[in-house]
């Protein structure tokens, strides 16, 4: 099963941006992410097209199964 953690930030153009990262740790916890993502919108570390992160709006662990058929 392939996981992912996508953590979704709301920038100040009023849009959103998610950022998507495989393999994530088994343990993480609302209480590992959030203080990350609200250090990442404290010191202005994501800009997409001029826009700045301005809140963590919510993160995801995603679990896909693949079947392969050949």
């Amino acid at each position: 099963m392939a996981k992912s953690l996508k953590m979704t930030f709301a920038l100040d153009s009023g849009k959103e941006h998610t950022m998507n990262l495989s393999a994530p740790r088994n343990d993480l916890t609302a209480e590992i992410v959030r203080p990350v993502m609200e250090t990442i919108v404290a010191k202005d570390a994501l800009s997409v097209s001029g826009a700045k992160a301005s809140a963590a709006k919510e993160a995801i662990i995603r679990e896909v199964t693949e079947t392969k058929l050949f």
